[in-house]
């Protein structure tokens, strides 16, 4: 379940205050607005005598002028917006002046034509800001201006104004300080109850309001760039019902004072914070809280019991902290509990027996703690519980037996724990469920028939279990289903017949005991993209429907017993990129077909039953980048240059016996013509090479580029070389059609033997992936000279040039270019650990190896070393897959002390990879050469920053280009960094969570990455 940042709900815009009513409330408190009189700033005083000499209307008019001025000085300048605000010049007659109260967003008082409330909510004003004279609106009490993309500062001098009720101007791009945020006035806001800035870029400290909080009862300063501690003050604004620090870098601890806010009822505190220790025990005594949301601001120690006293409490969000101990018992008291989510912390234990009284919870997220014992049956009883996710802990025993039968269970997820029994026969009793996700425990027994009925079903992933039986005959062709994965169990009998889905775009039931034909009607699932049917007993032919599966993209097959031939009907499959048939007993010939896919970057036929002979003129496409181990165990196969057998003694084969004894006498002489002949056509080959270079090379293209051979060739110049390392030279290539591309041409490959220079790891790996952070290869060639890989261009060049070239380059990079070019790499990464399909490992990850594109983009490339990761568990508490290789591949200063000393590669070896080149980002510094020897840029910023949660010190080690500031940003970027680099691998974080904590320091005002992530 993905969870928006959460916002409260749109303010609205309460009844205008009538003037008359406003001004007859203050005379009434006379001596108080005497004081005020003399206390606010001059520009008041002058304003006032101004009204004197001038029709009110007048000032209302003016600045009304003013604002839709300045509203418009941006993009918004030639738009539609604030159409019917028809100023007229000044030569008009006065008695016009109040036509402005028929404006569109504009609210007069009836009683004296003045401006009482504005409300421009989603009007596009692009690049507009709000103008200072918008404070000669002396009768103004609302002010609303959302979602409108305003932009530049808030006026100092609205803090002044005496009537202003509500201001509220969340979800702009405003920026710099909020007024007075410094030592406040005494009368600061005065009569603001609704102050609601959500979703802004506004810096400095939060601000403090003095003596003017007695009215303030709504507080929204989430989602912008505040810094420093909590105000204590904020303990004293005793009418506050509503406060929202959420999405800011506010640090230090969350101050006791806040429990004396005995009005409050929704507080949220996380998302980007970082606190120091943990939650107050006096929370205990908010008794009108009924929302806490302290989620992802690194809270440490345990769950105070003292919560357990709110007993108005709705929704407590605590997850993504460093929370350890057991759950309280005391919890279970929250009668009014609707949501809890205590996901990613530490927490130990078993479920509270008491949470059987929180009969109204809906949502239970206990995912990626350290829970034991079993999951309890009671939790089968909660009657309006929807959500139960609890992947990723230590769990036991079997699920409750009742769980799903009181009607609204719409999720369910425990994958990665070591549960056991059946799986319960009422999960769908309500025809609500939505997700499924079972796997990786020890389920036995059957799939219940029932799920085959639950047509709400979207997600179902059983995989990795002892099920037995066979598949329900509803489970394929469920018509909301989109994922369905029963892999690697104890499945028998034969596929059911599949009824045309709409949705279903990834089915494995690979790894069972799955036996008889593939049946036809597969053929109806159009947005399946893929399909893995792998080690089972499946038989018969390839299934011509197949190829009405237009959107597969990998298509699995291997490990059966098929037999026939391969349809020619397979290149349907235009973007087809990966087709493995190995060990079947397929035969006929390769349809020479298949390397007009220009899509298919990965084929398998190994020990089938294939003959006939492909010639080297036949080498494109797939065939080029194929290996001799995609062919082998094919005797009658000849793939020339690739297959190990002599293609020409393979056709001779048939006929020995005597015959090479008789035609000894004749074969030295031979051998010798043979041997000069071939001398001299080396020699006249060698001439020939320059005017027939173009001939010797061929291309296969992934997308539709007007480009030639020659053009690319005609590239390879000393003038357009933009890169050049030990992978190979990078060159700069202009299409015809003016489209730039990257051509990088790795080294010649050594005669006899078989490197390829990270060419095959580099389209396999890149030929099989899509994401938007990750290079896009364009197409390749492959030559007697060499190979060639064309990719997408990137301008800007390489993250590492940037940093450590032109100090020019570095100072233009600022920090929050650097945080977005970070959590973009961070994402490509994450998909590539987490998202991928066999899991893939880059193993080279470096500054240099980060691309910008034109917009300052970033894109991972070079992915020559990238290695496919078998299947292990993966999360917290869980060892990784590791793979043994057999020498050391990366670049130093950037490769993980593990796998330095033990050749075994992981996720975590990325991992540390990627905390080197944060460090990089930081610091400025390379990761080797300026330290001396021996020492790299890890262990320097160890002993040079031994406490990293120490601002002053972190900001003593920050690239000296740069300004100081965000100091948050940038102390909490290195301290990211230093945990990805830790000495132990199972101490580090996985990509996804560096991805998650790196995307809330960027976008911590349109999304957070909570508790929403399901594993894949």
């Amino acid at each position: 379940m993905k969870r928006e940042f959460p916002n409260p709900e749109p303010l609205k815009t309460g009844p205008a205050l009538p003037h008359a009513r406003a001004m007859a409330q203050v005379k009434r408190n006379s001596s108080h607005l005497c004081t005020l009189r003399l206390l606010l700033p001059p520009l008041l005083a002058v304003t006032a005598v101004a009204a004197e000499a001038s029709p009110p209307e007048s000032d209302d008019l003016y600045a009304l002028s003013e604002l839709k001025s300045s509203l418009l000085s941006g993009s918004a300048r030639n738009s539609s917006s604030l159409a019917d605000w028809d100023i007229p010049s000044s030569s008009s007659s006065p008695a016009s002046h109040h036509h402005y109260c028929n404006f569109s967003g504009i609210t007069c008082d009836a009683s004296d034509n003045r401006v009482v409330a504005i409300n421009l909510t989603g009007v596009p004003l692009h690049g507009g800001v709000l103008p200072a004279e918008v404070s000669l609106l002396h009768s103004l009490s609302s002010l609303t201006i959302t979602s409108c993309s305003l932009s530049g500062s808030i006026p100092a001098s609205l803090a002044s104004m005496p009537l202003l009720r509500h201001l509220n101007l969340s979800n702009n791009n405003i920026s710099g300080f909020f007024p007075s945020s410094g030592p406040p006035a005494p009368y600061y806001f005065p009569s603001a109850e609704v102050i609601d800035v959500f979703n802004n870029n506004l810096t400095g400290p939060p601000p403090q309001f003095g003596r003017s909080k007695a009215r303030l009862r709504h507080l929204n300063l989430g989602g912008n760039y505040f810094s420093g501690g909590i105000p204590e003050e904020y303990g004293d604004v005793k009418r506050l019902e509503f406060l929202g620090l959420h999405g800011n870098f506010l640090s230090g601890r969350v101050p006791p004072s806040l429990s004396r806010l005995k009005r409050l009822k929704v507080m949220y505190l996380g998302y980007g914070n970082s606190f120091n220790g943990g939650i107050p025990l006096e929370f205990g005594e908010l008794e009108a809280l009924v929302q806490l949301d302290m989620a992802d601001c690194s809270l440490r120690g345990p769950i105070p019991p003292e919560l357990g006293r709110l007993t108005r409490l709705e929704a407590l969000y605590l997850q993504s902290n460093n929370l350890v101990g057991e759950i309280p018992a005391e919890l279970g008291s929250l009668k009014n509990l609707t949501y809890l989510d205590l996901c990613f912390n530490e927490l130990t234990g078993e479920i509270p027996a008491s949470f059987a009284k929180l009969t109204r919870l809906e949502l239970l997220h206990l995912f990626g703690n350290e829970l034991q014992g079993a999951i309890p049956e009671f939790v089968g009883e909660l009657p309006q519980l929807e959500i139960l996710q609890a992947w990723q802990n230590n769990l036991t025993g079997e699920l409750p037996a009742n769980l799903g039968k009181n009607g609204r269970l719409l999720m369910l997820d425990v994958t990665d724990n070591q549960l056991t029994g059946a799986i319960p026969p009422h999960l769908c009793a309500g025809r609500r469920l939505q997700s499924l996700i079972l796997m990786r425990n020890k389920f036995s027994g059957s799939i219940p028939e029932d799920l085959g009925n639950c047509k709400t079903l979207a997600r179902v992933r059983l995989n990795s279990n002892f099920l037995n039986g066979s598949i329900p005959p509803g489970l394929l062709d469920l018509p909301m289903n989109t994922i369905l994965d029963s892999s690697e169990n104890l499945l028998s009998g034969e596929l059911p017949v599949v009824i045309p889905s709409a949705g279903l775009s990834f089915l494995s039931v690979a790894c069972n005991n799955l036996s008889g034909p593939m049946p036809p009607q597969i053929g109806n699932l159009k947005n399946l993209s893929l399909l893995n049917f792998s080690a089972n007993a499946l038989t018969a032919g390839f299934p011509r429907e197949l190829s009405h599966c237009e959107s597969l993209t990998l298509l699995d097959l291997s490990r059966n017993h098929l037999t026939g031939e391969i349809p020619t009907v397979i290149t349907n499959l235009k973007v087809l990129t990966m087709l493995n048939l190995s060990r079947n007993s397929i035969s006929g010939e390769l349809p020479l077909e298949i390397r007009e896919m220009i899509s298919l970057s990965i084929l398998d036929v190994s020990y089938n039953n294939f003959s006939g002979r492909v010639s080297q003129s036949q080498l494109q496409g797939v065939f080029a980048v194929s290996g001799e181990k995609d062919f082998q165990g094919n005797p009658g196969l000849c793939v020339e240059h690739v297959t190990a057998i002599s293609c020409s003694y393979q056709q001779r084969s048939s006929g020995r016996g005597d015959k090479p004894r008789m035609l000894l006498p004749w074969l030295v002489p031979t051998i010798i013509a043979m041997v000069t002949m071939a001398v001299f056509l080396g020699l006249w080959c060698r001439r020939r090479a320059a005017r027939r270079r173009p001939a010797s090379w061929k291309m296969t293209l992934f997308q539709n580029l007007d480009l030639q051979m020659d053009d690319v060739l005609g590239c390879l110049r000393e003038e357009n070389i933009v890169g050049r390392g030990g992978a190979g030279t990078v060159y700069r290539c202009a299409t015809r059609g003016g489209t730039e591309v990257a051509v990088k041409r790795l080294p010649e490959p050594v005669p006899r033997r078989r490197r390829d220079h990270g060419f095959r790891a580099e389209v396999t790996t890149l030929g099989g992936v899509r994401h938007r952070n990750i290079v896009r290869l364009l197409g390749f060639a492959t030559g007697a000279e060499g190979n060639l890989l064309l990719y997408e261009y990137m301008p800007a060049g390489s993250l590492g040039v940037l940093l450590h070239g032109d100090s020019g380059a570095a100072a233009a990079l600022g920090w929050g270019a650097r945080l977005r070019v970070a959590t973009e790499a961070a994402r490509a990464l994450c998909y590539l650990h987490h998202e991928c399909s066999p899991r893939i490992l880059h193993r080279d990850v470096k500054s240099n190896n980060i691309l910008l594109d034109a917009a300052m983009e970033a894109h991972v490339a070079d992915f020559g070393l990238a290695k496919f990761l078998r299947r292990g568990a993966s999360g917290p508490g869980a060892v990784a897959a590791e793979e043994c290789v057999s020498a050391i591949a990366g670049t130093y200063g950037y490769i993980a002390p593990e796998y330095a000393y033990t050749l075994r590669v992981d996720e975590k070896t990325d991992v540390y990879s990627f905390g080197v080149v944060l460090l990089e980002i930081v610091t400025g510094r390379r990761p080797l050469g300026d330290f001396g020897d021996e020492i790299d840029l890890v262990h320097w910023a160890r002993s040079t920053v031994p406490r990293p949660l120490d601002d002053t010190a972190v900001l003593a080690v920050a690239d000296p280009r740069l300004p100081p500031e965000p100091a948050a940003v940038i102390a909490r970027l290195f301290r990211v960094g230093m945990s990805c680099v830790r000495e132990s691998s199972q101490a580090r974080p996985t990509m996804r969570e560096v991805m998650h904590v790196l995307s809330s320091f960027v976008a911590v005002a349109d999304q957070a990455s909570t508790s929403s992530a399901l594993p894949v």
